[in-house]
């Protein structure tokens, strides 16, 4: 009996720590429950990464912006599924990585907008039939354009030039700078920009509105390269390296390449709005220590259009965003027709040899049968939002290039390897000019009194 009744005292005590164990069981179930989110709550933690260094590296192109999907609808139902399909599988990829981000039907796409949350998408109409309407765009092409005359063709067009790099000094820093014993050193940023200033002033005779995009050997971009260390730890991370020397190599080319060509960009997209950007450059071969550089007998030309996005790039939101911007404003017609012209220019001025791509199928695209004429994935001609035609003749480490470059400007010729020649940088200029000229007299309405 005496031990029945203990017993039963106990029971409240029992009782007690069993529903002490049941709580205490519902506690650290929830505690994992909420470290440890369902599928759905892992997309929507992915997603808020997005906004991390590390995670806009991958998913986002270098110092990229999170694209603004809403405003493709300026473009429903202006382009055919044709056209589409051509211009997306020709022109502007190089493999079918694109079948993964993109998906066609009978009368729209249904493009992913994001790369980690498979059910972000986008849904773009196709037209029915071809549109004699232009597409909404900021600029105009040569058959919009109201009639020029013979001695103004340009009349009207507005022109920016972009002067690659930066020179002056920041062009050790581009490793755009190569100097053979006592000779003034080789600096691609000072002769683009001479380069620019020939062009400028010859199309303003022509007609045109014209811009330089920079006009000093100074820097667009207002930051420096301390201001990109953030940045430049996240890429070095997710390289797998996390060393001093990588992450200064990144906050020098954010500062000078990537983050300069975005400032550029908001001055021809937001204040020029011009109907052509030339972005000009001066090619070289590999010269190893720029104070011994090693001097080639290569030398050529070539011009690159918009274009052959290889599946890394394709793989990046905004890149595929601001491809599609270029396919629904129908950049490339105007590009190529252009770029024919610019080729053939270069050709027959220079007497150059076109440069031929090697690795074509991995990261470029020829244009039709025109030599030297192709297509590139390059941030200038992607972020542009109008037809670009970026230009790399001559190569500056050539034996014949290195000298003229050391016999400056002039005006007239001087002998040359014993040819009569202009001077390097108004030959370019002439190149340039011919073919400017000469398209908008063919494709433009000449006014004949």
């Amino acid at each position: 009996m005496l031990e029945s009744g203990h017993s039963r005292k106990l029971y409240p005590i029992i009782a007690l720590l069993l529903v002490l164990l049941v709580i205490t069981g519902a506690y650290i179930i929830t505690l994992e429950t909420q470290r440890k989110p369902d599928a759905s709550g892992q997309q929507q933690e992915s997603a808020s990464l997005q906004t991390t260094p590390r995670e806009d590296v991958s998913i986002l192109a270098d110092l990229g912006e999170e694209p603004n999907w809403s405003s493709l609808d300026l473009w429903q139902d202006t382009i055919t599924r044709d056209d589409f399909y051509y211009l997306l599988t020709e022109v502007y990829t190089t493999d079918d990585t694109w079948k993964r981000y993109i998906s066609i039907h009978e009368d729209h796409a249904i493009i992913r907008t994001d790369r980690t949350q498979p059910g972000a998408t986008y849904r773009l109409n196709f037209a029915s039939v071809i549109s004699e309407a232009s597409p909404d765009r900021n600029w105009n092409s040569v058959g919009e354009l109201p009639p020029g005359t013979k001695d103004k063709p340009l009349a009207g067009v507005h022109i920016a030039i972009d002067p690659g790099h930066i020179g002056g000094d920041y062009a050790k820093l581009e490793e755009r700078w190569f100097q053979i014993g006592d000779n003034p050193p080789v600096q691609e940023g000072d002769m683009t920009l001479l380069t620019a200033r020939i062009i400028k002033n010859q199309l303003i005779k022509l007609g045109a509105k014209v811009y330089l995009i920079r006009g000093s050997n100074t820097p667009v971009n207002p930051k420096r390269p301390d201001d990109y260390l953030e940045e430049a730890t996240a890429k070095a991370l997710a390289l797998g390296k996390d060393d001093e020397k990588t992450i200064s190599y990144y906050q020098n080319k954010f500062f000078y390449r990537t983050g300069e060509i975005r400032e550029r960009a908001r001055r021809v997209n937001l204040a020029f709005n011009p109907d052509l950007v030339l972005c000009l450059h001066y090619n070289a071969e590999a010269w190893g220590d720029p104070l011994k550089p090693e001097l080639s007998d290569k030398n050529h030309y070539h011009v690159l259009l918009h274009g052959a996005l290889t599946s890394n790039e394709i793989a990046h939101d905004d890149e595929r965003y601001e491809m599609l911007i270029k396919i629904l404003q129908r950049s490339h017609e105007e590009e190529k027709a252009l770029g024919m012209y610019m080729a053939q220019s270069f050709a027959a001025i220079t007497k150059l040899p076109a440069y031929e791509y090697t690795d074509a199928n991995n990261r470029a695209i020829k244009a039709d049968e025109v030599p030297g004429l192709w297509m590139r994935n390059l941030l200038a001609n992607r972020i542009y939002q109008c037809p670009v035609i970026f230009l790399e003749p001559y190569v500056m480490n050539s034996r014949e290039v290195h000298d003229r470059i050391q016999m400056g400007d002039y005006k007239g010729t001087r002998p040359v390897n014993g040819e009569q020649k202009l001077s390097i940088y108004r030959e370019y200029a002439e190149a340039v000019v011919a073919a400017l000229r000469q398209y908008y007299l063919d494709y433009r309405i000449i006014y004949q009194p």
